[in-house]
């Protein structure tokens, strides 16, 4: 069997394309799908750590609001 890189099906070893996404089969075509791949996850942005940091700015922006109003 051999494995589509794009979507990960598996294919019948006599197959040229993907069943599944018409990728084509060859070494040279799954190297590209993988390297591909491996540049994407490496530059993935960490959605989880930009939305915590900016709750906590709005937290604190919130508190010094609170405090500077009930100063002056």
């Amino acid at each position: 069997m051999i494995v589509c890189e794009a979507c990960g099906t598996e294919n019948p070893p006599d197959r040229k394309y993907c069943t599944k996404c018409a990728r084509k089969l060859d070494p040279e075509t799954q190297r590209a799908v993988a390297l591909q791949r491996s540049e994407h996850t490496a530059m993935s942005i960490n959605w989880s750590a930009i939305i915590t940091a900016l709750v906590v700015l709005l937290i604190v922006l919130a508190v010094l609001f609170l405090l500077v109003t009930h100063v002056l």
